[in-house]
């Protein structure tokens, strides 16, 4: 086994380029430096670096034992934190959501981070299903989803709601009488049946879900006749950050979370349809039932519940 301090130095050596800064960021000496280069050669048996008047050069040996000392210490440091389960403020936190929430909840877990600097958050955006998987299998630990999952392998907790709208290019002239402005109400889902068909749908993973649930609980029979289906589509894209820029140009419409449109730059170019019935999802926070979550996903579910409750 390779001495950790041999390649501690080492490492501290390959970034700094020099004896002197190396020995002065490791309180050592100089000497003593060049003795752990010496050591780990002859550990390694061959030459690591080729010294020159303004500092050094790595071998090609030298550079695969660079790249292996890093992995150590990657490695060190996971094993490290994975030991503070228990430490409140303290360790990796990994949360697993839509993209949709993920731009609703990142704020307030930066300024957590910001706060206990020892915390390390992660937000995987991810869909429905991957979460479940992932919480059943216990490759994750907390995730949010829309709807309350029916399974013995993952416990939930009601968060609150997301309101979903029908969004349309504010420009449209069709739709100059159904919705010229963000709280223009109208109940004239006839009209809006035509625009719609006219339009086309900008899909996204999760457009046909949100359609059909939109159309069932609107509280308007017209458009609760409408098979998502058969509508046409006008274009796909996969990046939340993006769905709503066709839209703004009036290339189509769709329906996401109204709260996307706080996070982008042209919402006033776009426009959402108010129909006679607010229309949400209910979000559940989730995992594992058969223990309870490190100590430090306290002050995250908190944070999280703040913004989403």
């Amino acid at each position: 086994m390779i001495n950790p301090i041999w390649l501690d130095t080492f490492i501290t050596l390959v970034e700094t380029g020099n004896f002197t800064r190396t020995a002065e960021q490791r309180f050592m000496t100089q000497p003593g430096v060049s003795q752990h280069l010496k050591k780990l050669e002859e550990t390694c048996q061959c030459e690591l670096v080729v010294r020159l008047s303004k500092g050094i050069q790595l071998t090609e040996q030298g550079q695969r034992v660079y790249q292996y000392a890093k992995e150590q210490q990657e490695k060190e440091q996971d094993f490290i934190a994975s030991l503070k389960f228990d430490a409140p403020f303290e360790g990796k936190c990994v949360v697993a959501c839509s993209g949709a929430i993920a731009q609703r909840i990142y704020p307030a877990l930066l300024a957590l981070q910001k706060q206990y600097s020892a915390l390390n958050i992660h937000v995987e955006v991810a869909p429905r299903r991957t979460i479940l998987s992932g919480i059943a299998n216990n490759t994750l630990e907390l995730g949010i989803v829309t709807n309350q999952p029916e399974s013995e392998d993952i416990h939930s907790e009601y968060l609150g709601e997301e309101a979903l709208g029908l969004i349309l290019p504010r420009g449209l002239h069709d739709a100059k009488d159904i919705s010229t402005t963000a709280t223009h109400k109208t109940e004239d889902a006839n009209a809006l049946k035509d625009i719609i068909k006219h339009l086309g749908l900008i899909n996204h993973p999760d457009a046909m879900h949100y359609l059909q649930r939109y159309f069932n609980d609107c509280g308007e029979p017209e458009l609760a006749k409408v098979n998502p289906n058969k509508l046409p589509h006008a274009g796909y894209i996969n990046q939340l950050s993006q769905i709503l820029l066709p839209v703004s140009e009036g290339l189509g419409y769709t329906v996401l979370p109204i709260s996307t449109l706080d996070f982008v730059s042209f919402a006033d170019k776009l426009t959402v349809y108010e129909a006679k019935n607010e229309v949400t999802e209910p979000l559940y926070s989730v995992q594992t039932p058969h223990s309870a979550l490190p100590a430090r996903y306290q002050a995250v579910k908190q944070a999280i519940i703040q913004v989403l409750g």
